[in-house]
């Protein structure tokens, strides 16, 4: 036997590495259980099927929504594509706690550029515009 003819599958496997799975945009459509009637609409980034399967198990099992369907954003028409959808997960711009059971409730400020925080509560909305808004514009006069 020729030891020049040994293959080293360290060196093989390093060269045929593929570049990471580009993240697409999925929607996924789901209703909450005791509201049958409204339709609600998420966005996330997921590299492909199988990872988007387990987001939106995983979003389902966290809030007990009842899942219609899911699918990659290209693929959905027109309408959802010029449709400003919310995140699957909003962090609190001000607690920065993580929540997907509500609809975000939204700062809109408008000073010299409008505010686009995002929060959990009326609570943290109204610390937000406190110390943000009000506190600061006393600071500068």
């Amino acid at each position: 036997m020729n030891d020049n003819n040994d293959v080293n599958f360290d060196d093989i496997s390093k060269r045929d590495e593929l570049p990471p799975p580009i993240e697409e945009k999925w929607i996924v459509a789901f209703i909450q259980p005791n509201t049958l009637k409204k339709i609600y609409y998420r966005q996330f980034y997921a590299p492909g099927f199988y990872e988007a399967y387990d987001m939106v198990m995983t979003f389902m099992e966290k809030t007990n929504n009842k899942i219609l369907w899911y699918k990659e954003k290209r693929k959905c028409g027109l309408y959802f594509s010029k449709k400003v959808i919310p995140y699957l997960e909003f962090v609190c711009t001000f607690c920065n706690n993580k929540f997907n059971n509500i609809e975000p409730i939204k700062c809109n400020f408008e000073g010299n550029n409008i505010c686009t925080s995002e929060f959990c509560s009326l609570q943290c909305k109204q610390e937000h515009f406190y110390y943000m808004h009000i506190k600061k514009i006393k600071q500068f006069k």
